[in-house]
């Protein structure tokens, strides 16, 4: 197969900088707020998104190494096959989380349900129909 390569779109501005201190899911970051910094040339993509609704955030992991098949649930949690998880070290360290919009000014987004790393690279953000 041929190799994919992606293009961010922007990144993260988040409180995580390691994942020991970051929230395993979006619904465990409760009110910590965090920014999706948008490329400017993306300004008018993002014209119909508002602050109260919901969307997926598709990222790349990053500070992801290697993968294994069978991974601990959660990092903790009884073992699983890695496809079962939402483990960060994959085949294709490809992320997705769903966030709330707090506010948008300019490029900048503001949300709730973060559960990335600062710095995160963003690949696309899709509405939750």
């Amino acid at each position: 197969m041929d190799e994919i390569i992606f293009k961010p779109i922007g990144y993260i501005k988040s409180p995580y900088e390691n994942v020991h201190d970051m929230p395993k899911a979006p619904r465990e970051s409760g009110d910590v707020v965090a920014e999706m910094i948008i490329d400017e040339e993306y300004l008018e993509s993002m014209s119909s998104m508002e602050a109260g609704e919901e969307y997926m955030v598709l990222f790349y992991f990053h500070k992801s190494k290697g993968f294994k098949q069978r991974v601990p649930f959660r990092g903790d949690g009884p073992i699983k096959g890695l496809f079962s998880t939402h483990a960060p070290n994959r085949p294709n360290p490809i992320g997705v989380s769903t966030i709330k919009i707090e506010e948008i000014e300019g490029n900048v987004i503001r949300f709730k349900g973060v559960d990335m790393l600062n710095g995160t690279p963003v690949l696309d953000i899709k509405d939750i129909i």
